[in-house]
């Protein structure tokens, strides 16, 4: 026996119910709306669902390409709501089938008679879509962006192995005229061609002292060209730095001369003996004294310096460089040690080799590098090498 059937609900309260709805829902009779809930209103614009009712079919929806929800079909059909002064919204319109079970089943009222009135739910996908397109931009631009990462690859690639091929040329084709060189300057020493006096005997020792070390540059040269690395393996060694400062003034001193530029040195009496490689520090120091030498105005001094210095913790020797050149725009003082970077007040050539080599080889050791202005105008390039421990006092 079938029990009593509950109360159904109160029109008020069924209202509210379906006004609570999240998805629109609308009635249709004759393609016109004849109820529709609060959610519905909202997103068609209107200020309220009454507003909606009479309202044609055709003139709530816009035709996206699927056709309007007019029709009898039973599955979902994509279109646009219409929003008078607004953009349209992208929705899903799906008929709501009532389905019949059996005894228990009643029928609609005669107003709501399924015959004649259709139920609509109304959802809305314009985020989804929205979503959707900046998922397939995105996808797009990443798309792009491996390409160009590819290109990029392949390029550095082609670049890196150009370089590395007129390196290695570069430097076997330097080796034959320091040998004819290294060999004329044993012939005069040897007096195979008349006695010298001591002047021209201290110029061409000189002369083949800087032979040699140009060869072993050329032969690190090599070496790091083969190893892919521009520092080969350090041979370091406590000791003073002015013996190596001396030596490279030295080395330098025609060009400082025939250049009407003067170098200064000043030696802080607390500077600690330093843990470097002499010859690669030489190198350091010839190519950023020759800098200075390239941009000093005559009559001008350079100034070398070197001091105590204290960083993260750590004990270093600070070793400075300052002329008095047009000096090095803050906005080039990060790239300026990058490889084949040439800042535009640089007007010597070169290839823009000089500072890259200096920063690896200073950072080799543990050091750092960089550039400052001078108070004065100019550059001052600043490195710092690791102290040897324990300090000594008045080692430099």
């Amino acid at each position: 026996m079938q029990g009593p059937i509950a109360d159904e609900p109160r029109d008020d309260e069924l209202h509210r119910l379906l006004d609570a709805t999240t998805d629109g829902l609308a009635l249709v009779r004759a393609g016109r709306l004849v109820w529709a809930n609060a959610s519905l209103a909202r997103l068609a614009g209107a200020p309220d669902a009454k507003d909606l009712v009479g309202t044609p079919l055709d003139e709530v929806f816009v035709d996206a390409g699927h056709g309007l929800p007019t029709g009898a079909a039973d599955g979902p059909i994509h279109c646009r709501l219409a929003r008078p002064g607004q953009e349209p919204r992208a929705v899903v319109v799906e008929p709501i089938i009532a389905e019949r079970s059996g005894a228990l089943s009643r029928p609609p009222p005669p107003a709501l008679d399924s015959r004649t009135t259709r139920a609509l739910r109304v959802r809305d996908v314009t985020d989804l879509h929205t979503l959707e397109s900046e998922v397939l931009r995105s996808g797009r631009q990443l798309h792009d962006a491996n390409r160009e990462v590819v290109a990029l690859r392949e390029r550095l690639r082609v670049e890196t192995a150009e370089r590395e091929e007129i390196l290695t040329v570069v430097s076997h084709e330097l080796r034959t005229p320091i040998t004819v060189i290294a060999g004329f300057n044993r012939l005069l020493l040897a007096g195979s061609v008349g006695p010298l006096t001591e002047r021209q005997t201290h110029f061409l020792e000189e002369s083949q002292k800087s032979c040699q070390r140009l060869n072993n540059f050329v032969a690190n040269l090599l070496e790091a060209a083969r190893q892919g690395a521009c520092v080969g393996p350090l041979e370091v060694t406590e000791a003073p730095i002015r013996p190596t400062i001396d030596a490279v003034l030295e080395l330098l001193e025609p060009l400082l001369r025939e250049g009407g530029v003067a170098a200064a040195v000043e030696i802080d009496a607390a500077t600690p003996r330093a843990r470097f490689d002499p010859p690669r520090i030489e190198q350091v120091l010839t190519n950023l004294i020759g800098n200075a030498l390239r941009y000093a105005p005559r009559d001008s001094t350079i100034e070398v310096a070197a001091r105590y210095a204290e960083a993260a913790g750590r004990d270093f020797v600070e070793i400075s460089i300052a002329d008095a050149g047009p000096g090095v725009p803050e906005r080039e003082r990060g790239r300026i040690f990058e490889p084949y970077v040439q800042i535009e007040a640089q007007r010597a050539g070169g290839l823009g080799l000089g500072l890259a080599i200096c920063k690896r080889i200073v950072e080799a050791h543990g050091g750092a590098i960089h550039v400052e202005a001078r108070a004065e105008g100019g550059s001052r390039f600043v490195f710092r090498l690791p102290a040897a421990t324990p300090l000594l006092d008045g080692g430099a």
